[in-house]
């Protein structure tokens, strides 16, 4: 694998992080982030030059709790670090979109979950049966040793790996896990199934294959051939990367009988939408029809946010 280096003087360029403190401006217009843009030219100066010595320490991250569907510990970075992480994923993420599997789908440009259901249907038409499996608890097990490994057999810039590294340091134990909610977190977590993704893909017999972060799909018009795979990926996952997967939720099932996938039932021509998933969304829109009508949010947020829901 060619490693890429000489990548220091592209993160710091102003256009960069001026390109990143854009990014990070408009998805989270906090009053933190009115008040970092008020001063912006300063702080981004200064935050360059942070950076370029090495001053720059990530701040703490603000955690809340979310349960629906189901409960997770979200993590939320200071809006400085947010402009470090984008910065970082506009220099990473062209270097890796060139290495990723075209079959998978979470948080990448021109993918989503949309695609992934509609190319899982594609597979369904064409294979008699499915085996679909995921990761148990796939942010909390991600090895800090093992990802940068992983990153430093494509990057061979110490100055970015240094970088890598900091933002690492701060999530999870300090040596395992990986903050939900951060943009690197996101990006990383490709990164480290990307060695998965290729195994399966170009050293199995199984070529119908994708996946949507931690949870994957395999195809085959033979049952047998998904049952004997099943040990090899388990074997892979815990001897290469530490992670296991989750028995209860391991299913090796007929076409017919349709696919649980990504808030779906996929079917060869038909997908159906889970009847939880439709109650969710229904509270959701009552939800954001009360926030309107008090006026705790704008028109154009309640539209945005029902467009969404449709």
């Amino acid at each position: 694998m060619q490693r890429i280096g000489n990548l220091k003087e592209q993160f710091l360029s102003f256009e960069n992080i001026y390109k990143a403190w854009k990014k990070a401006f408009k998805s989270t217009k906090t009053i933190e982030a009115y008040e970092y843009s008020f001063h912006l030219e300063k702080n981004l100066f200064e935050l360059q030059e942070k950076l370029d010595c090495g001053a720059y320490i990530p701040g703490e991250y603000r955690y809340f709790t979310i349960t629906d569907p189901k409960e997770r510990r979200i993590s939320v970075a200071p809006f400085r670090d947010r402009i470090v992480h984008h910065a970082l994923i506009n220099i990473l993420e062209p270097i890796y979109e060139k290495r990723f599997i075209y079959h998978s789908y979470a948080t990448r440009k021109s993918k989503g979950t949309h695609k992934a259901i509609k190319q899982a249907q594609v597979y369904l038409r064409k294979n008699r049966w499915y085996l679909k499996m995921d990761i148990a608890r796939y942010f909390d097990n991600i090895d800090h040793g093992v990802l940068y490994e992983l990153l430093s057999r494509k990057i061979k810039d110490e100055f970015i790996l240094s970088l890598c590294r900091k933002i690492m340091a701060k999530g999870g134990d300090g040596k395992h896990g990986l903050p939900i909610g951060n943009l690197t977190s996101q990006f990383w977590a490709n990164v480290y199934l990307d060695c998965f993704d290729h195994f399966v893909k170009d050293h199995t017999k199984i070529k119908p294959y994708l996946r949507y972060m931690d949870d994957f799909c395999l195809f085959s018009n033979d049952k047998n051939d998904l049952k004997a795979i099943r040990p090899v990926i388990e074997d892979f996952l815990l001897s290469k990367l530490g992670l296991r997967t989750k028995p209860q939720t391991t299913l090796i099932n007929s076409s017919l009988h349709g696919l649980p996938f990504l808030g779906v039932r996929i079917f060869p021509s038909l997908i159906r939408v889970r009847s939880e998933n439709i109650k969710r969304s229904l509270k959701r829109v009552q939800l954001r029809e009360y926030e309107y009508g008090i006026g705790k949010i704008n028109y154009e947020r309640y539209t945005s946010s029902m467009m969404s829901l449709i």
